[in-house]
């Protein structure tokens, strides 16, 4: 089963103590470790239909005839049931078709409370009590022992048992594979199955899946459905199986690849996965490593962070590590910092060798309750130890108006970066993260019309710790990811900074693109001059890719091809840039996104001038203008010195607004 464990080396003993104290927490407070600042949607992260839940939820607002409509009219899906308080107090279950499983092992059965009467109500599920309110809906995830299936669930006097599981004889499953890979093994009603002592995660379609080379286990006797993958460059297999009782069915995967960008010198990586960060499992680093090598993924930072309250996940792991790698070899991981403002904006950097004073801010309760420093301090305290500071997940929306960017709410969306990037201090985009993709490239776009030049990278933030969602949350590690290119470096930590660094790099969730300009690949600046003209060939591999684009400054579109080849000869009138990227829809290789991918740009000066696109100046401008307003009305600042504090981000602002100023005068 071992397949990267074994290249960690010993924990520090803060980080063993931290990973015991971690454990305490969840036994003694279950699913979010006592986190008094957990947000309200993780608490229903183990709900099996999050999804469809949440997606009506951000329509209506109303969160109880959100997850009604994701249930439907119809028999719920197998491992759910609904119990609904009625007039009287009186308990009604409605179950979908049980799932089935050998004795002896622990299925999980979502157990969701729904209300129909006035007043408040306090429901029992399994011993554990929740409190419902009018017209509330509440959750239960019990394991349930197919010999003893029946759930014990009671409102006052009423009591029903709820029966959705059923005893089958036992079989067994081994499967094998010469390398680490994805395994997704799930019976007739869509049920998962895997080794015991691996952490139980579901992908963000639901999936269940697990990381191994091999590994053999009990699962119930019947037709069996086997999907193995392994990250973005290799193919998805599907196959079928179906033990008797007391049979072992057998699976040997033979990786095949849809394209190898190593053999060029791009290695892939994370550069925003939390190990710990409460949830349904504690995880070692170990644990890490082992998905990183079922998802052939060449780099992962680890980085500690905030929930919202003072604890700082994994700090100990950072503080005890900083500018070392913790594994390394044809698979490298290193420990990183998300610095987390949810008004201002998430910042994370590759390459800490040291860990900043200040960790997070604006979150109540903390030692660090106001929004100041400016995130401006942070990307320089990372800086200043060797990080690339890198905005995390800038944009929630598509952004087709600034104004979507500063509304009124702690969305932590980029909203510092217009002012931090003007002011030289931001030295990379996740412009592939677990939020909008798209409304990413408008921002990060912006900012290369001005001159700028942060590299496009890749976070997805996902949470090892959790077993579903929120979201694409519980996703594999490197799902979205950055490749840069090392050339002929040989795989590190500082290879990989270096290249990022010099914007040597492409972002994907699932296709591979390239880009050559002249002769010249993502990261180059050549100078050339007006009337001279650039030869460009642009290619993607992979699925799912309806479009493929050459971008140019301004929002030009200046070559469009639904094949997967364009070849074009652009003319040079001024500064400019030129990336490509491309767009789909859905493919079996991109969990929880439309397909995307963008290669960072090559950059053209005329006459050792920059691109500038006044246009583009005026809109960052405006950006400025709102995150002002924004801050002086929503901003947490200490009221003995808040003129003060106001008055440093408002600073921050307008020396930014100096360099939007320049170029808009053009």
């Amino acid at each position: 089963m071992c397949c990267g464990e074994d290249a960690v080396l010993g924990l520090p003993a803060p980080v063993l103590e931290a990973l015991a104290g971690y454990r305490r927490m969840r036994d003694a407070h279950g699913w979010g470790w006592g986190e008094a600042a957990l947000p309200d949607l993780f608490r229903w992260a183990r709900f099996s239909l999050l999804g469809p839940a949440f997606d009506a939820a951000a329509a209506t607002g109303d969160w109880p005839a959100a997850v009604r409509a994701a249930l439907g009219d119809g028999d719920p899906p197998a491992g759910i049931a609904v119990v609904t308080v009625g007039p009287g107090g009186g308990l009604t279950v409605h179950t979908g078709p049980p799932r089935p499983g050998p004795a002896g092992t622990s299925l999980p059965v979502d157990v969701v409370v729904l209300s129909d009467v006035e007043g408040d109500r306090t429901v029992t599920v399994a011993g554990t009590a929740m409190a419902l309110p009018a017209g509330g809906a509440g959750l239960a995830v019990v394991d349930v022992d197919p010999a003893a299936p029946a759930v014990p669930v009671t409102c006052g006097p009423a009591r029903a048992d709820v029966v959705a599981v059923r005893e089958v004889p036992a079989a067994r499953l081994r499967v094998s594979a010469p390398v680490c890979a994805r395994w997704s093994v799930t019976d007739a009603t869509g049920g998962g199955w895997g080794p015991p002592g691996l952490p139980a995660k579901w992908d963000a379609t639901h999936r269940p899946y697990w990381h191994a080379r091999e590994a053999e286990f009990d699962v119930p006797a019947g037709p069996l459905e086997v999907v193995v993958a392994r990250g973005l460059e290799y193919r998805r297999t599907t196959l079928t199986v179906a033990p008797g009782s007391g049979e072992t069915a057998e699976v040997t995967w033979e990786p095949r690849r849809r394209f190898d960008p190593a053999a060029a010198g791009w290695y892939g990586g994370d550069l925003h996965v939390h190990l710990n960060y409460s949830g349904d499992a504690v995880l070692e680093p170990a644990d890490a490593a082992r998905m990183q090598a079922g998802e052939g993924l060449h780099l992962v930072q680890l980085v500690a962070g905030n929930l919202g309250g003072a604890l700082v996940y994994d700090r100990e792991l950072l503080e005890t590590t900083a500018g070392t790698e913790l594994w390394s070899g044809d698979r490298v991981g290193v420990p990183g910092l998300e610095y987390r403002n949810d008004l201002l904006g998430h910042v994370h950097a590759l390459g800490l060798a040291g860990v900043p004073d200040v960790l997070h801010s604006g979150h109540e309760g903390t030692g660090v309750p106001w929004d100041w420093p400016p995130n401006a301090a942070a990307c320089a305290a990372m800086r200043e130890r060797g990080g690339l500071a890198t905005y995390a997940h800038p944009v929630y929306s598509a952004l087709t108006d600034v104004g979507q960017l500063y509304a009124p709410a702690r969305t932590v969306e980029a909203r510092e970066l217009v002012a931090d990037a003007a002011l030289g201090l931001v030295d990379a985009v996740e412009v592939v993260s677990c939020f909008d993709d798209r409304g990413a490239v408008v921002l990060w776009h912006r900012l290369l019309d001005c001159g700028l030049r942060p590299a496009a990278v890749a976070g997805t933030d996902v949470f090892l710790s959790f077993a579903h969602g929120p979201g694409v949350a519980s996703n594999p590690p490197g799902w979205g990811r950055v490749y840069a290119h090392l050339g002929s470096e040989p795989l590190t930590a500082a290879a990989f900074r270096s290249a990022v660094a010099a914007g040597r790099t492409v972002v994907t969730n699932g296709p591979w693109p390239t880009l050559d300009v002249d002769g010249a690949g993502p990261g180059a600046v050549l100078d050339r001059s007006p009337g001279d003209r650039l030869a460009v060939r642009a290619t993607v591999t992979g699925g799912g890719v309806d479009r493929l684009v050459l971008h140019g400054a301004g929002g030009a579109v200046l070559a469009e091809t639904g094949g997967g080849e364009l070849e074009v000869q652009v003319p040079v009138q001024a500064g400019t840039w030129l990336a490509a990227a491309a767009y789909g829809g859905e493919d079996e290789h991109t969990l929880g996104a439309p397909v995307f991918a963008h290669t960072g740009p090559v950059f053209v000066d005329v006459g050792g001038r920059r691109v500038a696109v006044p246009a583009s100046a005026r809109w960052c401008l405006a950006a400025l203008d709102a995150l002002e307003a924004l801050v002086t009305a929503e901003g947490r600042f200490d009221p003995a010195s808040r003129d003060e504090q106001l008055g440093t981000l408002a600073d921050v602002v307008e020396r930014a607004r100096a360099v939007y100023r320049e170029v808009a005068d053009r």
